[in-house]
């Protein structure tokens, strides 16, 4: 099994298209949000998260076509800080 922790992560394949990004500042918009990440792959699904006001709540899910779109993301982007 994969979850197994004597395997090395490079030897389990990855499975997800799908991301939770979190910090994202406020003044982000989900179209900068998909332009940002749109570079890794094609986006089937995006949703940045608001409270009831309609006032954005700092995270996001965003689906890839791909799981490779997705791990490259990750890649790339985890741990980053990017303006705009």
């Amino acid at each position: 099994m994969c979850n197994d922790d004597r395997h090395e992560s490079s030897s389990c394949p990855s499975q997800f298209k799908s991301l939770y990004i979190a910090n994202i500042d406020p003044q982000v918009s989900e179209a900068i949000l998909i332009q940002l990440l749109s570079g890794f792959g094609k986006i089937t699904r995006s949703i940045l998260a608001k409270d009831y006001r309609g006032e954005p709540r700092g995270f996001a899910f965003v689906e890839f076509e791909s799981t490779h779109s997705a791990e490259q993301a990750v890649e790339h982007m985890n741990g980053s800080y990017k303006v705009h």
